[in-house]
């Protein structure tokens, strides 16, 4: 008895077996009259017709009329059905059993638009597992866990909860940015390198753009191997070049880099060590892996292709369930405990980011003397904290005897308020944590001590 998994994700849908990944196309979808085109046939030509194009009907899975986008006419259902029974045709002759491997951020209607979709095209689907319950194979002792995935229009933190003999995915956070915006930002980027050089907008013309975004993949993997890259875009027998430089293109989507990275610090526990597992989709960023370093101590597991959706198909006990078919966000662990040492100690060092990023500040300034921030962090307060150095507000009114603190952390200056009486920094009170920037200003107790964020040029 063969089975499958098919991972649904809008940026890739992918059918694979517990080996292999035996198809994969994007969540593409283009209407021709009566006709429906889908996957790499309809992304070819997105940019020729935007308007009957569509990329979204995965993410908007609905049966309401128009959900797929108001040009298109149609229901995002109708769209995702001829997807899915396109990709089903292509692998059902080997097939007798079928995982789906979902979003975690599918709604329950959703889901069931799902099963009555795959019911219509004949799936014998088993089991629904969330993306990230599949991909977790393993427990990582002593570490907290978390799977981050991106689809063309959002980007997931999962936190993985590590019992004895599953993974459980406790909860999920989401980023409203996704893998579409960051092509488009490189796109841009290339363009406007075009129009700068050659005074040709590729922008301006829909197979220029088309060809840019079918070019954009190869150009990508050619500014991560070198710093220059000579680009080409051919329009009416005429050849338009540009020499592009890493940093200038790479650098688009440091602002996506620094938002997921944020993301994943926002939500880490205190005093534990991370495990970072990161879908292929990620990985494929040039970059993306390399900005992890931010976070301290964390080990960086990547995913490749069709991991989730293979990993999916390794406990037996879901492939050949009978019965009812439910969401399982429960996975059994795959694979034996792995203990991780501090990367210091390991050596798995992740590499280093391809574009600069600012470095943080350094000190902060109280009175005209400036207290370095170290490894400790340091202390404000009207009393000294024998811990840490100690910024003593004595006299102040308003102040706690801790009232709050600075640490330097996942590559940020972070200030977390531990009063009862409030911290403000530019003058918006701080809710728990904020991440601080040159020329910040802090201000603690009523009226209030004001102490300001600098960085010295030269400090070790």
């Amino acid at each position: 008895m063969a089975a499958a998994a098919i991972e649904i994700n809008d940026s890739g849908l992918i059918v694979a077996s517990e080996t292999d990944v035996l198809a994969a196309e994007p969540g593409f979808a283009r209407v021709e009259g009566g006709r429906i085109v889908t996957g790499e046939q309809a992304r070819a030509s997105a940019r020729l017709h935007p308007r009957r194009t569509s990329s979204r009907f995965w993410n908007e899975l609905s049966l309401e009329q128009g959900s797929a986008g108001a040009d298109v006419g149609k229901s995002a259902a109708e769209l995702a059905y001829a997807q899915l029974k396109s990709l089903w045709e292509r692998a059902r002759a080997a097939v007798d059993d079928v995982v789906l491997v979902v979003p975690g951020a599918y709604r329950t209607e959703q889901l069931g638009v799902l099963l009555g979709l795959a019911q219509e095209c004949g799936i014998p689907v088993r089991a629904l597992v969330d993306t990230a319950a599949a991909a977790s194979v393993r427990p990582y002792p002593g570490r907290q866990l978390v799977y981050v995935d991106a689809g063309l229009y959002r980007v997931s933190v999962s936190l993985i909860e590590q019992g004895a003999s599953e993974a459980l995915v406790r909860e999920e956070h989401a980023l409203g940015q996704g893998l579409s915006g960051v092509s488009a930002a490189f796109a841009r980027r290339i363009a406007d390198l075009f129009v700068r050089a050659t005074r040709f907008d590729p922008f301006a013309h829909a197979p220029a753009e088309q060809q840019l975004y079918d070019r954009l993949p190869e150009w990508l993997d050619a500014l991560a191997r070198d710093e220059r890259v000579e680009l080409a875009l051919e329009y009416r027998g005429e050849t338009f070049r540009v020499t592009a430089e890493r940093d200038a293109v790479l650098g688009a989507a440091s602002g996506f880099y620094r938002a997921v990275v944020q993301l994943i610090a926002q939500h880490r526990q205190a005093d534990m060590g991370l495990v970072v597992q990161v879908s292929e989709r990620l990985v494929a960023l040039p970059g993306f892996v390399g900005e992890l370093k931010r976070l301290d101590d964390s080990r960086v597991e990547r995913c490749a292709s069709g991991h989730a959706a293979r990993s999916a198909l390794r406990a037996e006990s879901i492939v050949t369930a009978r019965g009812d078919v439910k969401r399982l966000k429960r996975m059994p662990w795959r694979e034996p405990p792995l203990e991780v040492a501090h990367p210091a100690e390991h050596g798995a060092a992740e590499p280093p980011p391809l574009f600069a990023r600012d470095k943080p500040p350094t000190h902060v300034v109280y009175r005209g003397f400036a207290y370095r921030v170290d490894a400790g962090g340091l202390a404000i307060g009207r009393e000294p904290d024998a811990r840490r150095r100690t910024v003593l507000l004595a006299g102040e009114s308003g102040v706690s005897r801790l009232h709050c603190e600075v640490v330097l952390r996942d590559g940020e200056l972070k200030l977390r308020d531990l009063s009862s009486y409030g911290t403000f920094v530019n003058e918006r009170k701080v809710a728990g944590e904020i991440a601080l920037k040159r020329a910040d200003v802090i201000r603690v107790g009523s009226p209030g001590a004001e102490l300001t964020v600098v960085e010295v040029e030269g400090d070790a």
